[in-house]
Formats: C-alpha cells, sequence, structure tokens
C-alpha cells in the first residue's frame, strides 16, 4: 500500500513541480542564448527573462515549502482526511509517503536550480576546468583521507538527508499538534512549531555538556595527525546522525499518535 501511496503523492504533485522545472530551465536557456548572440541588441527581452528566470526559481523553493504543507494539511487533517483515513493502511504509510516524496522535490528542485544557474553561466572551456579541477580536488582529497574518503561522502550524505527528514518531520508534528485545538489551528500549530524547535536545541545543547559525548570536540591533533583528525571528524558526524535520527523518530512517533489515537477532522 506504501507503494501505492507513493505514486499518488508523486502523480499528484508532480503535474506542478515538473512544469515548473521545465518552465526554469527553458527560460534559463533563452536567458544565454540571448547572451550569446547579441548582448547589446537583446539587452531588455534578456532582463525580461532574466526576470521571469528569477521570479520562477524563487517560486519553484516557496511551491515546495508551500506543498509540502498543504498536502500534509488537507490530504489528512482536513475533509479530505476523512476519505484519506478510510483507506486499508496504517497512518504511519501516510506520513511516510507524504515524506520521501517532499523531500524528493526538494532534492530535485535544488538539482533543477544548480543546472539553470550553469546553463545561464557556464562559458565555453568552463565545463573542463570544473572536471579538471574537480578531478585535482578528489586527487588530494585522496591523499590526505585516503579510501575513508568514501565513507566521509557517505556520512555527510546520510546527515544531509537526516537533517531534511528531521525538519520536514518537525513541521508535520507542529501541524498535528495545532490541529488538536478546537479554535486557531495554524496559529497553534506554529507555536507548536517553536516549542519542539526550542525543546529540540535544548535537548541537543544538554547531551553535549553530558560527560563522555563532548570529549571528543577537546581532542588536540597534530597537524601530521590525519588519522586522529578523520576520527574526530567521523565521530562528530555520527553522533549529529545519530541525535538528528532520534529526533526524527520521536517527530514521527507523536505525528503517528495523533493521527492514529487523536485525531480531530472538525
Amino acid at each position: 500500500m506504501l507503494g501505492k501511496l507513493l505514486k499518488y503523492e508523486l502523480k499528484a504533485t508532480g503535474r506542478i513541480f515538473l512544469p515548473l522545472f521545465l518552465a526554469l530551465l527553458v527560460f534559463a536557456g533563452i536567458t544565454r542564448f540571448m547572451t550569446l548572440i547579441s548582448p547589446e541588441k537583446w539587452a531588455t527581452p534578456q532582463t525580461i527573462s532574466m526576470i521571469i528566470y528569477i521570479i520562477i526559481m524563487a517560486g519553484m523553493f516557496v511551491m515546495t515549502f508551500i506543498m509540502m504543507i498543504q498536502r500534509f494539511n488537507r490530504n489528512l487533517l482536513s475533509d479530505e482526511g476523512y476519505l484519506m483515513h478510510t483507506l486499508p493502511t496504517k497512518p504511519w504509510k501516510h506520513i511516510a509517503s507524504k515524506l520521501f516524496v517532499t523531500m524528493l522535490w526538494i532534492v530535485s528542485s535544488g538539482i533543477a536550480a544548480l543546472i539553470s544557474i550553469l546553463i545561464i553561466t557556464l562559458k565555453k572551456g568552463d565545463l573542463t576546468r570544473f572536471a579538471v579541477g574537480l578531478a585535482d580536488s578528489y586527487h588530494q582529497a585522496f591523499e590526505h583521507l585516503g579510501a575513508s574518503i568514501y565513507l566521509l561522502s557517505f556520512e555527510v550524505i546520510i546527515a544531509i538527508l537526516v537533517s531534511l527528514a528531521s525538519v520536514i518531520l518537525l513541521i508535520y508534528a507542529s501541524i498535528s499538534i495545532g490541529h488538536l485545538s478546537n479554535q486557531h489551528k495554524m496559529l497553534a500549530s506554529f507555536g507548536a512549531f517553536i516549542l519542539l524547535s526550542t525543546l529540540s536545541h535544548f535537548l541537543f545543547t544538554l547531551i553535549s555538556l553530558a560527560p563522555g559525548t563532548a570529549y571528543f570536540l577537546n581532542i588536540h591533533t597534530s597537524s601530521n595527525d590525519s588519522v586522529g583528525r578523520q576520527a574526530v571528524v567521523h565521530r562528530a558526524i555520527a553522533y549529529g546522525i545519530i541525535f538528528t535520527g532520534i529526533l526524527c523518530a520521536a517527530y514521527f512517533a507523536v505525528t503517528n499518535f495523533i493521527l492514529s489515537k487523536r485525531l480531530n477532522l472538525e
């Protein structure tokens, strides 16, 4: 059933995001084309195209945020929720499907934005120089870190994804808590967001000050002790992933509990 929910969510949101991505790349291409053929002759159309491009770029990220809130709120906590919750599936699958699809569109938006920027800014030979520079950076990093560079890269990617999931689940949990109120649900959701964010920050500070958990921050390594520095970095990233993962689990549990036991669609 989770697969069907993912497919439904992708189809519903793809109708909005795919045209946005296409429009972004098209106007990036138009702007680049005008710049190449005659910058002076096409100065005004180029300016208009660039303005439209910037508006689409900003709108793409704003729409991602709006869709994240709207899809969760409208599908699960409004009148449409009566239909969604009659489906033969658990509430956690609804949460998971919306989480995965939202993360997909956020990452896709970032990739589309990067590609569009490259279309506008890259000049002849830049791509080759970029590839050479990237290869040199890789070889230098490999000389200093060895094979652990792959583990470090994997850890960084996991940390980014877990952090992204944490932000999304924090918003879901806040909206769910806000809907426990009979009045001023959006205001209550905002208050829940502030409260949960403050509590999470407090817990992070408390844990980081606990004996045995922050000792690695005070480790002093020499300039030649690459192994020691790597151990510190790996440990710091690991602690970050673990703590953020615990927050994800807590936000997910709160949201799932409210949707399962305290659902208020009035």
